[in-house]
């Protein structure tokens, strides 16, 4: 807290947070363009494409999976390093970017297509996914009585 020359955390090695900052932005870039293409994918009427779209999207899934555990691997090697009580400040901002790496591992392991497709334009606006069978569901029509 004395010096006023800033260090990184995780054992003084800049890589690691290099490394974390770097991958997390590079991450959250690519989640928007995804976004976006996601967004105007109704729109795209070459199958090509949209084959081409969803293989990218698998293979970046795959890729950041694999870059999270890397990255999870090194950043808790480079905490293990560390002197237990040479950084007082920003151990808690180190322990949080770990945990943040080990659970991105699972997020981008497992992408899920949407179980609730959004209705293209061609379609009616009708919610298949709705239950219709729950007697005083307000809205809904129940079971017809006999």
């Amino acid at each position: 807290t004395d010096n006023p020359q800033l260090h990184c955390v995780l054992n003084s090695n800049k890589e690691a947070c290099s490394f974390a900052v770097g991958a997390g932005f590079l991450a959250f870039l690519s989640c928007l363009v995804f976004l976006v293409l996601d967004a105007h994918d109704s729109r795209i009427a070459n199958s090509r494409f949209k084959t081409a779209f969803q293989l990218l999207d698998f293979i970046l899934a795959v890729l950041w999976a694999v870059i999270w555990f890397v990255g999870f691997c090194f950043l808790a090697n480079q905490w293990q390093r560390s002197p237990p009580k040479q950084f007082l400040l920003g151990s808690s901002s180190a322990k949080a970017a770990i945990a943040f790496s080990f659970f991105s591992i699972f997020v981008w392991a497992s992408p899920q297509p949407s179980p609730f497709p959004l209705p293209s334009p061609s379609q009616p606006s009708a919610c298949p996914f709705l239950p219709t069978d729950i007697p005083g569901l307000l809205g809904i029509p129940g079971p017809p009585k006999r």
